[in-house]
């Protein structure tokens, strides 16, 4: 009988005991959910961080087509009583004429303007694009007025009207911006030898031969997207 007691009580375990393992149980409780914790927002930021590189691949895409089938061309602009040549740019914007795929509009070439806009509180990168047509050039289309790219304009979008949209429409590239910045590589004059790096490309009846854009955003810088144009 005493045996059996003196048994029993050697293989139980003292309070300090089970105090000691309740505390190492929710040790590794607080280390697991912590791991768990650290582990689903370091998945969040790597979805964040590839769901930001793809909408940058796709930008960069979708507008090194748009400059690579650039066209030099000129028409007479009845509102400006002179000839303007279809590329001029700005250190914040830039305007060129390129055909757009038909599923974005009604195919055909179209003038398309790269440029700043506030909706809201919040400064957006847009492209807008209008159909090159002499209607449009002559401001009777009845669409939102085209005229030269000029000044530091912060645009604000306006609704737009579906049964116009082969002629006209906007759309939003990116949606928070801080800063955006366009520069121009390209000779001063043709037959020139050297060409440079310049924050504008104005009264030149040519094309550049790159166009480089610097967009920064909410989360930080984007790598620097350069484009070619076509050599004419």
């Amino acid at each position: 009988m005493g045996r059996n007691t003196h048994s029993f009580r050697h293989s139980g375990f003292t309070l300090l005991e089970l105090i000691i393992s309740l505390a190492l149980i929710g040790l590794m409780t607080v280390l697991l959910f912590g791991a768990l914790r650290f582990a689903g927002k370091a998945w969040d930021a790597s979805e964040t961080r590839q769901d930001r590189d793809t909408s940058i691949s796709m930008l960069w895409q979708y507008l090194s087509d748009r400059f690579a089938q650039a066209r030099p061309l000129s028409s007479h602009v009845e509102s400006e009583g002179e000839n303007v040549f279809f590329f001029k740019g700005k250190a914040n914007a830039v305007e060129f004429v390129s055909p757009m795929p038909a599923h974005l509009g009604s195919g055909g070439l179209y003038i398309i303007r790269l440029q700043r806009a506030l909706a809201g509180k919040k400064k957006q990168l847009i492209l807008r694009r209008w159909l090159y047509h002499p209607e449009v050039l002559a401001g009777e289309a009845g669409l939102p007025e085209w005229r030269p790219l000029s000044g530091n304009e912060l645009y604000r979008p306006g609704k737009e009207k579906p049964e116009l949209r082969a002629w006209y429409s906007e759309s939003v590239l990116v949606d928070d911006i801080q800063e955006v910045k366009f520069s121009y590589y390209g000779v001063m004059a043709k037959g020139d030898e050297s060409a440079n790096w310049d924050s504008a490309w104005e009264d030149r009846p040519y094309l550049p031969m790159l166009v480089s854009i610097k967009i920064r955003d909410s989360k930080g810088a984007w790598p620097e997207m350069t484009f070619e144009l076509p050599a004419r």
